[in-house]
């Protein structure tokens, strides 16, 4: 059940929504692979969270005087897909919402992207009632049953910056499947000191293979580094 108002935006601040909910009325998360959504999110994987219309109130703040409303919030339709439009940030161009009248009674709805989410409101979505069995239904199932599996994937975790409810849709999939590696390195003079960090997937990795694995850069990397600065020379060159 959602008790509370959902808040989220543009990455730069000028646009602002609330979301309140009656609560007999949750919100739905939708995921769409079509190829319009792919296009226009730039993802392969579009996520929605779909709200009545009479629940959602925009904002816009300019940050200069001569900033306007359709300066900030601007509208962009399909030649063709004219029954739809696409909201986003005219500055920083973060998408902030898809709207269509086919079928009709989709009118009555739009589909903010959930990555515009407030990061604690988009965590809390599975304890706020938003995902298939969770909220008031896990909470049932925690009085039966003590901590109940679905309980752990949304509250066991402690990672910083990510959204637990999402990571365990992950898990079992081959995205969940992930190798990361880091390194470091510093230039010939020592004054500058270079970081990295890669995230890939590896199809056929088990578990011995998967985790965390850190790069010696006295074998890899001072070699990658220095092709690198060699190729940055040639560019200045």
């Amino acid at each position: 059940m959602v008790d509370r108002p959902l808040h989220g935006g543009c990455h730069c601040g000028r646009n602002r929504y609330v979301i309140q909910f009656p609560p007999t009325s949750p919100p739905q998360i939708l995921f769409d692979t079509r190829a319009s959504h792919r296009s226009a999110l730039a993802s392969p994987l579009s996520a929605y969270l779909r709200v009545p219309l009479a629940y959602v109130r925009s904002t816009t703040r300019p940050f200069f005087p001569d900033e306007t409303t359709t300066m900030i919030h601007r509208v962009y339709t399909s030649p063709h897909a004219t029954h739809t439009m696409r909201h986003f940030c005219g500055f920083c161009g973060t998408p902030l919402s898809y709207w269509s009248e086919e079928p009709r009674s989709e009118a009555d709805f739009i589909q903010l992207t959930l990555g515009s989410l407030e990061p604690e409101d988009l965590a809390d979505l599975e304890e706020l009632g938003c995902l298939p069995g969770s909220g008031a239904s896990l909470e049932e199932a925690s009085d039966r049953e003590g901590e109940g599996k679905a309980g752990k994937a949304g509250k066991g975790r402690e990672m910083v910056g990510a959204v637990p409810w999402f990571d365990a849709l992950m898990e079992g999939s081959r995205l969940g499947t992930m190798r990361k590696s880091k390194g470091h390195s510093t230039n010939n003079s020592g004054t500058v000191r270079y970081e990295w960090e890669v995230t890939e997937w590896v199809e056929g990795d088990d578990g011995d293979q998967g985790g965390e694995e850190v790069i010696d850069a006295s074998r890899s990397g001072k070699r990658k580094l220095a092709d690198h600065e060699n190729a940055m020379e040639d560019v200045q060159h």
